[in-house]
């Protein structure tokens, strides 16, 4: 796919009065017109039909993108704003107009398989038991690299659950390539992301059932490389789809005191469709029913965590993370609980005494005696 694939959406952002303006949250945390999702998707247009030569100053523009999809919400075309910005830093990084920053990216990724550059097998092997390591076993945890390095406490949390729900054929994914491969995508390196697909895939190929907690992996494995032609053989699930026949009629061992507000992720709300289990589990465990924002379920504002913009714009992502987090806090509840291993650590990672909890944790806190 290029640009050209986009110029029904790129035309259509092009010509509209800026109707999803509010909804932008690296927009609302720059307070510039020029990173709105029209600003960006009008470069974009003028890109693809050569009215506007492409240097760094144009390609680090499309870099302002969380990929968060809220901008479609509101959108009455359903256009692909993340999508068509994708190819639009295809052609920003087969044009060597990326940034700077990218660069040390690109190094660490290509030197360890992941964006921080650090060995995410040994701090797996940190956290989880040796015993949950089967390679025979037919379905594994692809924990992702978000998981691994930014919300490690969830992995062991997973497994002392599944003891206790009396699953005991869930094993650990160990091997060589233990990132999706998604920070790749939204760098724009196309041609690396489907090299590292397909040795996912191959990795994966001999399990029956590949469960995640990271919604983006979710999705980069069951819908991304599918639409790549990369074949994966395993079903792909989120962990909260795994989990919810063996919880259906199970009475937890104790609700779960406080009160609590919860965080829709945008991969799992608005790419993976799905906010009503999230609830229907937490009204299960919780003693009090969870709090809603007035941004929520496909509607709610992202975090702040993706698109590669925490890493390339760390103070475009915090501004993100505290509108988001202002919202929550005017719930009034004490707890924000999520489903995603890179929400919690972007939540977490501003500054302030609001505690973040990953809704694994909670379901081992509400299941384990």
């Amino acid at each position: 796919m290029s640009l050209k694939h986009h110029k029904r959406d790129l035309q259509n952002c092009t010509y509209c009065p800026k109707l999803c303006r509010f909804c932008c949250p690296t927009a609302e945390a720059e307070h510039r017109e020029t990173v709105t999702p029209w600003a960006k998707m009008t470069l974009a247009e003028m890109v693809r039909s050569d009215r506007l030569e492409l240097t760094n100053e144009v390609g680090e523009i499309f870099y302002h993108c969380l990929a968060c999809l809220h901008c479609r919400t509101h959108c009455r075309h359903g256009v692909d704003v993340p999508g068509a910005l994708v190819e639009a830093r295809r052609k920003v990084f087969e044009s060597d107009c990326e940034p700077p920053e990218l660069s040390v990216i690109m190094g660490r990724y290509h030197d360890a398989g992941n964006p921080w550059g650090e060995d995410l097998r040994r701090r797996l092997r940190s956290v989880v038991a040796d015993e949950l390591f089967v390679p025979e076993a037919r379905v594994a945890l692809f924990a992702g690299c978000q998981a691994i390095r930014q919300d490690p406490n969830s992995l062991p949390a997973l497994f002392e659950l599944l003891a206790a729900l009396d699953i005991d054929y869930v094993a650990v994914f160990e091997g060589e390539e233990l990132c999706c491969g998604l920070p790749l995508w939204h760098a724009g390196d196309h041609d690396g992301f489907v090299e590292q697909a397909n040795r996912v895939a191959a990795a994966l190929s001999a399990y029956r059932l590949v469960i995640s907690p990271c919604p983006a992996c979710v999705y980069t494995l069951k819908s991304l490389y599918s639409s790549l032609n990369v074949s994966l053989s395993p079903k792909v699930s989120h962990v909260l789809e795994f989990l919810s026949e063996p919880l259906t009629g199970r009475e937890p061992e104790r609700k779960i005191e406080g009160s609590h507000v919860y965080h829709d992720p945008c991969y799992l709300a608005r790419y993976l469709e799905e906010t009503s289990l999230p609830r229907e589990i937490l009204g299960r465990i919780l003693a009090e029913p969870p709090a809603e924002t007035i941004w929520s379920a496909e509607d709610a504002q992202c975090c702040g965590g993706g698109g590669l913009v925490p890493q390339l714009l760390p103070e475009v992502a915090a501004g993100a993370t505290e509108l988001r987090l202002k919202q929550l806090a005017a719930s009034g509840a004490e707890r924000v609980v999520t489903a995603c291993p890179g929400c919690v650590n972007q939540l977490a990672s501003a500054p302030g005494e609001t505690a973040i909890v990953d809704i694994i944790e909670l379901l081992k806190e509400a299941y384990c005696k």
